[in-house]
């Protein structure tokens, strides 16, 4: 018999609203004056093709609303002619006068010509801003007005309104000593009071937030608790949840270094208003401060580079509203220099700490343990008893569908040599090249040994440089062709001594790269995997980072047929020599295999079939998988300004060793070929496709693989599809159908298809869960079946986050051993990341439980990783085809956020 399980429930942080407790609030509702949408449609820029505008942008005005005024909730980005949705929400009427100046101003840095300003200004009013009392009874999600407020917006109001309870002047989180899980029995000693949260509103890109001020453990380690709020829905379902995440936010306390790509949030708590006419809140407001050069002639560079409010047309207008003065706003270069000084001011302004800021590391490690986000919740929980009910535990499932223990020794680490050889030539042929392609001589000899290792073959010490003729080496059951030769100038930076701060700039260099490895290594003959050594992340900081060759390198070899896996120097190792083999307990070993796995994954490598456990209740024949995914990025950032929406679908037959992929003019090809095909049409272009087109490119796809196989999975992902595929939102699903246009399909008319459909953590759509059991909170990897076809799914720890500690407080003591340890700001944190499962069609007859169940198991079956992924395999595969198209990391870097640790499963990927 199994050894009973630690964990057998999963704790959510979500509540259902009561409805047997009156929950009315009064609101004030202020939409965007249709008087003044024409004139203001001037302050766009023409539009090529001659039409009409219709909308404004005021995401500027937004963002300055913001800023200055607190507690108000902003929901539209455009203001546009006929709609007359709501703008503004607020808990108060808001002086209509503050409002008019601020809006004014921003008219005024807007427009480029001043006489265009007088013309615009001559039609607005201040009387036309108009405060409407809007009556909503939380309870229902429903207003008074008569005329009818969408319940999307009224969802938007929830969390603020949640934020505000919280949020109340007398309220207050105790953060307590846990008692001493080893003391004696009878032992009647009480939990200790260590130190108060005091929980302030602050604005929220989804949702709302609350925040506790002052913050803890101050001055040389700040930090402050957010309490994300956000209202969701479920696929089948009508009624509201609210879901909790607990993070924690790192300050800036030293002086800072800040990006050249990006503005760096700054949140500040008045004790006065800062305009006439405003209302007084403890509320924060929150700007951004952006890099900028500025002239200095007494310097030897004639420049330097100083901080600003982010946006010029920003700093211009908080520069004309007089804020800029007598201390009402903090100096950016002050905050930047010394941001210590502001955190215990009357008006405190505090800097949000992204990495890169200091050439050392924050004293408060990123994350928040359980040991700090359980007894938060446990107090929201307690503080709304009369608003909110906590979800009950779920109950671990029992059912396992793919064999875990056959997974596990389907692993490339598990594989003989020959096998993997084998299973190589399975996939791509009898042929295979690989380049090592080195900077450092004890780098190339990692690669050297781990590669032999893996092939069970011998890797030369380098092969002709002038001719670049391979090495080849013959075994019988694959030809190896062996390349190893310095990597070259092709692998250093993309632009030298200069910065790339535009989208142009970054492109060509891209191009040019892209030809320069074209025309040194000419077209590979055979499928090639090539191991790339290049300088690390830290060359590239601050303005240089842009100039990180790593996309370029990837880009520029896919052309030339060669998949590849870029790595930075590895340690020199006093015991490593030539061709002894270095220890198995020295980390850049393991990072080597670990790239050479990851290359093995490109090609599509598989040493064995799916072990599925047929004989279940409706599981009776092993399924093929078919993935969507949608490469997607808008314009974000002044050097990589584009936007596509690339399609994507990969097929895996039912043994999951024949894996294809197709997008948009790439035909179902095998992924080993697919990867460069895709990369060939679609990298770094404008490719702007509605939503009706990329529904279009699902449904002929799904059309034409439906009846290739008995039975087919599909998988998609909420959050990174709907957008182009809208059945994917909540509302529109319904159960054991598939749509496309405007009729849903019953599921029977694709016989043998189901349809399962995750969300993952981003915005907060899954809420913060952890494992329970009568004693204690922890983390366990399961399928944990809800209600009407949800399921929540669970991974492992996996041994990068083996010193991840759950019961490292950052505020209180801790026991350990029966001994008192000081609270721990440096402790590693991981967090099990859930992912929610939707049963969202199955044949007659099926059984949800098994689909979810084999969903829950396809994160295990990577070959490439011993531990779960963050996402089932085929979805996983078909989302890393976007490394061949985009610039990955830059782009995290420049969306990088604070939040907790995320799992270092991601890694896996």
């Amino acid at each position: 018999m199994p050894p009973k399980p630690k964990y057998e429930q999963l704790q959510l942080a979500a509540f259902r609203l009561r409805t047997d407790v009156p929950w009315e609030r009064r609101l004030y509702l202020l939409r965007f004056p249709e008087a003044w949408k024409k004139p203001l449609t001037t302050l766009a820029k023409p539009r090529r093709n001659g039409e009409e505008i219709r909308s404004i942008p005021i995401a500027l005005l937004n963002d300055v609303i913001a800023a200055l005024v607190p507690d108000v909730i902003t929901v539209v980005t455009r203001a546009t002619i006929g709609e007359n949705a709501p703008w503004i929400y607020s808990d108060v009427e808001v002086d209509t006068e503050s409002l008019f100046l601020i809006i004014a101003t921003w008219v005024r840095a807007t427009a480029s010509d001043p006489r265009k300003v007088d013309a615009i200004l001559g039609k607005l009013h201040h009387s036309d801003l108009a405060w409407t009392p809007l009556d909503v009874d939380f309870t229902t999600l429903t207003s008074d007005t008569d005329d009818r407020i969408r319940s999307d917006e009224l969802y938007r109001l929830l969390p603020h309104v949640i934020a505000a309870e919280l949020s109340a002047p007398d309220l207050q989180h105790v953060h307590l000593m846990p008692k001493n899980p080893d003391a004696d029995p009878g032992d009647e000693s009480t939990e200790v009071e260590q130190v108060i949260s005091r929980f302030h509103r602050t604005p929220s890109e989804e949702g709302a937030c609350v925040m506790n001020w002052p913050p803890h453990r101050m001055p040389q380690r700040p930090l402050s608790y957010m309490i994300n709020i956000t209202a969701q829905s479920r696929a089948f379902g009508s009624q509201p949840l609210v879901h909790l995440s607990v993070g924690t936010r790192r300050w800036a306390h030293k002086e800072a270094k800040l990006s050249f790509s990006h503005g760096h949030s700054v949140y500040m708590l008045p004790s006065l208003p800062w305009l006439p006419g405003l209302n007084r809140s403890r509320s924060f407001l929150v700007a951004s401060i952006e890099s900028w050069k500025k002239e200095a002639p007494d310097t030897n560079d004639g420049f330097e580079y100083s901080a600003r409010w982010a946006g010029g047309k920003m700093g211009k207008i908080l520069r004309e509203l007089g804020l800029t003065v007598d201390g009402k706003l903090p100096d950016p270069e002050v905050l930047k220099k010394t941001p210590a000084k502001y955190l215990a001011a009357p008006n405190a302004a505090a800097l949000v700490y992204s990495n890169g800021m200091y050439p050392f590391d924050h004293p408060v490690a990123p994350g928040t343990s359980l040991a700090d986000k359980v007894p938060i919740v446990d107090w929201v929980a307690n503080t709304l008893t009369d608003r909110l009910v906590l979800f009950e535990p779920l109950r671990k499932g029992t059912k396992t569908v793919l064999d875990l223990k056959k997974l596990k020794e389907s692993k490339f680490a598990a594989s003989e040599a020959a096998q993997l050889r084998r299973s190589i030539a399975d996939t791509v042929g009898d042929t295979l090249g690989v380049d090592i392609f080195y900077d450092t001589t004890h780098t190339k000899n990692y690669a050297r040994v781990t590669l032999a290792k893996l092939l069970g073959i011998e890797v030369p010490e380098d092969t002709d440089r002038l001719t670049g003729k391979p090495a080849t080496v013959t075994t019988e059951e694959l030809t190896v062709l062996i390349t190893v030769r310095p990597v070259g100038a092709w692998g250093g930076g993309l632009a030298g001594d200069t910065a790339i701060t535009d989208k142009d700039h970054f492109q060509a260099a891209v191009h040019n790269r892209i030809d320069k490895i074209g025309e040194e290594l000419g077209d590979a003959g055979v499928p090639t995997i090539s191991l790339v050594e290049i300088k690390g992340r830290k060359s590239y900081a601050g303005k240089q980072r842009t100039s990180d060759p790593k996309f370029a390198i990837k880009a520029g070899l896919s052309r030339t047929g060669r998949l590849a896996q870029c790595v930075t120097e590895a340690p020199e190792s006093t015991t490593f020599e030539g061709d002894e083999e270095a220890p198995t307990s020295d980390s850049s070993l393991e990072k080597m295999r670990f790239s050479w796995y990851d290359l093995l994954r490109q090609l599509g490598v598989r040493t064995a079939d799916l072990p599925v456990q047929l004989g279940g209740a409706t599981i009776r024949e092993e399924p093929a998988y078919l993935a969507f995914w949608l490469i997607r990025q808008n314009q974000r950032s002044r050097w990589e300004g584009i936007t596509r929406q690339v399609p994507v679908a990969v097929l895996i037959d039912p043994t999951g060793r024949h894996i294809q992929a197709c997008a948009p003019n790439v035909r179902w090809t095998p992924l080993h070929r697919a990867q460069h095909e895709i990369s060939r049409h679609h990298m770094l272009t404008d490719q702007k496709r509605t939503p009706e087109e990329i529904t279009r490119f699902f449904e002929q796809v799904l059309r034409g693989v439906a009846r290739q196989y008995p039975s087919l999975l599909l998988l998609t992902s909420a959050q990174n599809l709907r957008w182009g595929w809208p059945h994917l939102n909540n509302p529109d699903m319904a159960i054991d159908t598939i749509k496309f246009g405007q009729q849903p399909q019953d599921i029977t008319r694709y016989p043998g298809l189901r349809h399962v459909r995750l969300r993952t953590t981003e915005r907060d759509e899954v809420p913060d869960t952890w494992a329970v059991n009568s004693k204690e909170e922890g983390h366990a990897p399961g399928c944990w079946p809800d209600e009407n076809r949800i399921f929540f799914s669970t991974g492992e720890k996996p041994r990068s986050a083996s010193s991840a500690v759950k019961s490292a407080s950052k505020v209180v003591p801790r026991w350990r051993k029966g001994q008192l340890v000081n609270p721990s700001t440096k402790s590693m944190v991981w967090n099990a990341r859930a992912l929610e499962l939707t049963v969202a069609a199955i044949q007659p007859n099926d059984d949800p439980e098994e689909w979810a169940t084999l969903v829950h198991d396809l994160r295990w079956a990577t070959p490439h990783y011993e531990y779960s992924i963050s996402l089932p395999w085929p979805l996983a595969v078909a989302k890393q085809i976007a490394q061949y198209i985009m610039p990955l990391d830059l782009i995290e870097d420049v969306e990088e956020i604070e939040a907790d640790i995320s799992s270092p499963v991601e890694d896996g990927q």
